[in-house]
């Protein structure tokens, strides 16, 4: 197997980030400083909406950081620009409140550390529902800060996001990179390893411990009962598998 490029997934991969408390707070924040004059269950209903059309729009025709303020726009009834404007004063400002939410997971600066000592290119494959300013800062607080990937993904440089597979087809195309020579890294199988899978990417499956075990349990994920991670393990094994450059039964 020859592999020249390694995708991480951030949030529960390479973090421990309480994601229930961290948007808890972060839809409060964010009505409250910019959205008050909105119902708040409207406002968090509508953006929750919003993010998860956007993530599933199969043709986007521009940067998804420019869909989601028109979408915003419309259901607002706030100028487009205004609403970025805030989200921008937003993330340098009040968004540092949520760093108490986001910790380095266990062995993660290791095995990034070692992607890059053995020369892959290393990238950051993230939802990119946020600006490059908010997920810049979570890496900062994930630990990675300091590291210079060659591709981090963001609202303000992809047109797709997971789960759809053209998500990885314009991550590979900026890194000019073929799908046999990517492995993808992350936690949870809808988003990391269905779409990787189908475009003949490798897969590397490490839920949390605390996720259910099970796939499939969800309705949705029946359909795709059949793909199978490439590999399965914590970000320890996968540490052995890189060392042994990718040769292994895991």
């Amino acid at each position: 197997m020859t592999i020249k490029a390694v995708l991480f997934d951030m949030d529960s991969t390479l973090n421990s980030i309480n994601e229930i408390a961290f948007s808890r707070k972060y839809f409060k924040m964010l009505h409250n400083r910019f959205f008050s004059d909105l119902a708040h269950q409207f406002f968090y209903e509508s953006l929750t909406d919003i993010t998860k059309n956007v993530m599933l729009s199969k043709s986007p025709r521009e940067l998804a950081v420019k869909t989601f303020m028109s979408e915003m726009s419309k259901c607002f009834k706030k100028p487009a620009n205004k609403i970025y404007d805030n989200f921008k004063e937003f993330y340098v400002t009040d968004y540092n409140q949520l760093e108490e939410f986001v910790q380095p997971a266990e062995s993660a600066n290791e095995v990034v550390q070692l992607c890059f000592d053995k020369g892959y290119v290393v990238v950051i494959a993230t939802t990119p529902i946020f600006t490059e300013t908010a997920i810049r800062k979570r890496l900062k607080w994930s630990g990675f800060g300091a590291y210079d990937f060659r591709l981090v993904t963001h609202a303000e440089n992809m047109h797709f996001s997971k789960p759809r597979e053209e998500y990885y087809t314009e991550i590979m195309k900026k890194i000019r990179k073929n799908p046999f020579e990517c492995i993808m890294v992350g936690n949870e199988f809808m988003g990391d390893i269905v779409a990787p899978t189908k475009l003949s990417m490798n897969t590397f499956y490490c839920p949390q411990p605390s996720d259910n075990d099970e796939l499939f349990v969800s309705p949705e994920l029946k359909r795709f009962s059949k793909i199978k991670p490439s590999y399965r393990g914590t970000l320890r094994d996968f540490i052995e598998l890189v060392k042994n450059d990718f040769q292994s039964n895991l």
